[in-house]
This record gives C-alpha cells, structure tokens and sequence, in this order.
C-alpha cells in the first residue's frame, strides 16, 4: 500500500470533450421520479446492498458494518411501518414495485437484483410485520452470497428456504424461463467454433495438496518495531479514508471520458464511507476533486454535485463549522457555490429543523449567502409554505428582499397560523406606519389565536396612535363579550396609549348612565363587566380629575370585582374613593 500523504489535485482536463451531465447518474441510484411508497423502498434496498456488500471490505465488527447495519434496520422499518407490505418483482438488472423501478443496477458484481434473478428468484414480499430477526437473517444470506467464491455454494433460493422466513415471502423457478437468459455452450463447440480456448481444471483440484518430499525447517525472524508501526499505520482504520480519497484523485487524474462515469461511481461510494466516519474535512476533499475533474464543463460539474452534496451531505459539512463561525472557510465556500440550486433549498430545510436552536445564525448567513445565486428563491417559495417553514422564509426575506418584507407580512398576518402571525408583527413593528401596516396590524388583531392579539394591541396603539384609536374602540365593542380578563385589560391600555383624549371620552360614555331620568338613577354604571374592565385598566394609564371621577363611579358601583381594583387605583394616586 501507498505511504500516507495528501492526495495530489487533480487538473481540469479541457482537450477532452466533456460528457453530458446524464453520464454522471450514481449507481444503484435511478433518476425516476416515484412516489412516496417507491422513494422509500428505494431507501431500504439501497440501504440492504450496501450493508451486504460491505462485509467484502470490513470485518464484521468494523464500525463502519454496524453503522450501515442500523440505517438497514431504520429504512426498512420505515417503509414497512409508513406503507405496509412491500412486494418486490424481480428481473435481471431491476427490482420494481407496482409499475415503478426502485431499484437498477447493471453490473453484475455489485446487483442485488442480477443475484436474485440468476438464482431463480422472481418476487420477494414482506410483511408489514416482518421482525427485525428475519430481516437480519435476510441480511446474512445475501452477504453469503456477495462474498462466496465456490460454485458448490447453495443458491440464493436454497439459502432463503433454509432461513424458515414467515414475514418474508420468496416466489422463485427452478432454472431459466425460456427466454429470460442465453445459455452458454459447451466447452468442446466453443473449441470448435474457435472463439476462445479453455482448459478443464486439473483432476487434482480443490483436494488436499500432495505432501512434499523436501522438509525445510520453518525460521521465524522478528520485525522491527518501526517497520511493524509503519505496516500497522497502513491498515489503521485512520488512514483507510484517506488512502481511499486517494485513490478517487488518482483515478480522475488518469481517466479518459469513457471511464470518468464508473470513477465518479466509486466516487460516490468513497463519499458513503466518509459520511459514516463522520470525516466531513475529507468530504469537501472529494467535492473539489470532482469539480476539478469537471472543470471543462461546469453545468457538467454543478449537476454533478447537486446529486452529490444531497442532504444528509450537507449537514455533515454544516455539522463540521462552529455555530459561531465567523466566516465560511473558503474549500465549504468554493464547493456550495459550485451547486447553488439544490444547496440554497437544502440549506433552508436545515435551518427549518433547527428552528431557534444556536447553529441558527450560521445557517441564516449560509442561506443569504446562497440567495446570491438565486434572489428570488425564498419569496417565490413563501406563499405555498407552512408551519415553521414560512416561519423560516419570512425571516431570510428581510435580509435577502427587504423591499418585499411588508407585502409578505401582510400577507402571512391573514393566514391562521399562530408561529408565522407573531413573526409578521415582528416585521409590521419595525416597518413605516401606513395604511397597509395598519392594515396588517388589524388583521391581527382579528386573529383567532389570543396570544398573538395580546401582543398586537400595544404594538398596534404605539406605532398607530390617534389613526388606530376608531379601529380599536371598534374592536372592543364588538367583541366585548368575548374578552378575557387578560385581552380586556391590554385593549384599556391600547386605548388609552393611542390617544388619551378621546380615551376619556369612550369611557365616560360607556361607563355614565345615558338616561336621566327615574331608570338613570337605578343604572349607576352603563356598561357590562368586560367593558368597565377595558375601562378600569385604561382609567389606570391616564392622569387628572376626570379620570378620577370615573374611578370613584366604578369603585362604587362598578361590578363587585372590579370595585376593589378601582379603589386601590384611586388610593396609588392618594384619592380615596367617596361615599356618595
């Protein structure tokens, strides 16, 4: 093996003609377009190949083995848990569900559905309730069969009916359906024909060896410690990534266009190992490798890399920076720019899940940087958007589109979503006063969602003034049977915050009697309880005589409850309250 060192660069190659960017489609990966059901049984068997397959390249007890192990495990219980029963048809180069094709891979080393084909295998079903313990022993037979070398080895349909499934159904043929497969002539008219010349194995084959005349006696001679350290080093679990990083340049260094496909393949199984080592530093290694391989033909290259820096990519990379990075190291920077399409929407995914959480402000700047690229990505997105997604977008488009910030606030406040109508006051708040912020602020205020008209009522008499103050009052005698102790208090205060004058006024004549006559003085007090409450905590905010004397009618008629309240207001401004 190679001494350790750094993988060398690879050049662009511009003398050669670029291949287009369908030649790049990973393996065992079909660009189809599926439905939910096929996406995800796409995602179990990818996950099964790749767990049988790497017992050829790691000792069972490897990390690696048991990582791949549990996102086996994970995927299938998904599919069978989300969608019930999965019924595979089998044919020589593809696995189909229904009318879809979840799986194809056409070489024969590496497909899963070439194995079970070739050994008769037509359909595979499991049941929704297949246990982990069969699913397991599934995973044993076709590791078998991936790693076996002896023809005298049990097919695939032996294995199968040996494990004693119950969950997992097997339909298979004994031998070849007419037509399904050419059989190979024998060996004397291949001889006669003159194709190619064969030998039969000796008789003495796979037999114990004949013993040998000559005996020479075995030495052992000790390694020395520097020379077995080396050798170790060589084959340390440390070193595998990035001697197979290595091996990925090298390859792209030497390969024509006709083999670029099968290196970017392996490329692409590189980049699964390093997911699993949690080697993010050697991930963004790969990318510049590739993109430098791609370089006479960058649609070529940022196809190529959108397919490659796929979601579960991105988050290591982002996973790798500090949630107080102050800046984006450049080899993360040349990579994200080189695929800015499917990297800007899979950033917004990421800062979605993470919500409020401290890699949040390295994820905005991550997608206002991207926003570069495409500045009318998140405002073309917003209005189909839901939830904490719309959350998301609503807080990028004040820093990507700010001219755009208002309409959407607008918009987002007349939606019935409580998160994105508490993030549209935030944006209303810090906005110019103009009929159409009033406009927003009043549709929350209608919201059904009592928290967010709580915080709108103060927001909506400070920056509104004596404009909003008929809007409010408006509000209050409408819904003045709906209010809350909580709602009737904040809007008082709104009313009396947006304009003091008028305030008194509304109170004084919700609270005096409007006849008076003989029923005059038997209603000492005009309105209900919710409206002297509005009044009460209004009087409150407001100084002078007249607001006192509205006190001393409500601490002395006012509703039960509410009296005591009015006289200690009146006794914090060193007024008791009269007897009369």
């Amino acid at each position: 093996m190679a001494p350790e060192e750094d993988p060398p660069a690879p050049p662009a190659t511009p003398d050669a003609s670029p291949p287009s960017p369908d030649a790049f489609e990973p393996p065992e990966e079909p660009r189809l377009a599926g439905s939910p059901h096929a996406t995800a049984a796409n995602a179990a068997i990818l996950a099964l190949t790749r767990a049988a397959r790497s017992f050829t390249l790691y000792d069972p007890a490897n990390k690696v083995v048991r990582a791949l192990i549990a996102d086996y495990r994970d995927r299938f219980r998904a599919v069978l848990d989300g969608f019930g029963p999965l019924a595979l048809d089998v044919h020589p180069f593809e696995l189909v569900l229904g009318r879809e094709v979840i799986y194809l891979e056409r070489d024969r080393e590496r497909s899963l559905a070439f194995r079970l084909f070739r050994d008769g295998v037509r359909r595979i079903s499991f049941a929704a309730e297949t246990t982990w313990d069969e699913r397991l022993r599934l995973l044993q037979v076709l590791s078998i069969r991936y790693t076996g070398v002896r023809q005298q080895e049990d097919d695939l349909v032996t294995l199968l009916r040996k494990a004693g499934f119950h969950g997992i159904q097997v339909s298979a043929t004994e031998g070849f359906v007419p037509g399904e497969e050419q059989e190979e002539g024998d060996l004397e008219d291949d001889a006669a024909s003159g194709e190619r010349e064969r030998h039969a194995p000796a008789p003495q084959w796979d037999l114990p060896l004949p013993p040998f005349s000559e005996i020479a006696p075995l030495r052992h001679r000790p390694v020395a410690p520097d020379l077995l350290a080396r050798l170790r080093g060589e084959e340390a679990e440390e070193t595998v990534s990035r001697h197979a990083l290595r091996a990925v340049a090298e390859l792209l260094q030497s390969a024509g266009p006709d083999d670029l496909p099968a290196v970017l393949g392996f490329a692409l199984e590189v980049r699964e190992h390093l997911l699993v080592e949690r080697r993010a530093d050697l991930l963004v290694e790969l990318a510049r490798h590739v993109r430098h391989a791609l370089g006479a033909s960058p649609g070529a290259a940022a196809a190529f890399l959108e397919s490659w820096l796929d979601a579960r990519t991105l988050a290591m990379l982002v996973g790798s920076l500090r949630a107080d990075e102050a800046e984006i190291p450049a080899p993360l920077a040349e990579i994200l720019d080189a695929a800015p399409g499917a990297t800007l929407d899979r950033l917004i995914d990421l800062l979605t899940e993470e919500g409020d959480g401290p890699r949040a402000p390295l994820l905005r700047r991550l997608v206002v940087r991207a926003c570069r690229h495409a500045p009318g990505t998140i405002g073309a997105r917003l209005p189909g958007a839901e939830g904490p997604l719309a959350v998301t977008l609503l807080r990028l488009l004040a820093d990507v589109e700010p001219a755009a910030t208002l309409r959407a606030a607008i918009e987002a406040a007349a939606k019935d979503d409580a998160s994105l109508q508490r993030e549209a006051l935030l944006h209303l708040e810090r906005a110019p006063f103009s009929p159409e912020t009033a406009r927003g602020l009043h549709h929350l205020v209608l919201s059904k969602h009592e928290p967010v008209r709580l915080a709108t009522l103060p927001v909506m008499a400070a920056r509104g003034g004596p404009r909003v103050f008929p809007a409010l009052r408006a509000h209050v005698e409408k819904h003045a049977a709906r209010l809350s102790v909580a709602e009737a208090e904040a809007a008082g205060r709104a009313l009396a915050h947006a304009s003091a004058r008028p305030a008194l006024d509304t109170f004084g004549e919700w609270l005096r009697p409007r006849d008076a006559g003989f029923l005059g003085k038997l209603v000492k007090v005009q309105a209900g309880p919710p409206v002297q409450r509005v009044a009460l905590a209004g009087l409150r905010e407001i100084a002078g005589p007249e607001a006192e004397e509205l006190l001393q009618l409500l601490a002395a008629h006012g509703e039960a409850g509410l009296r005591p309240q009015a006289a200690a207001a009146l006794e914090a401004r060193g007024k008791g309250p009269s007897r009369g």
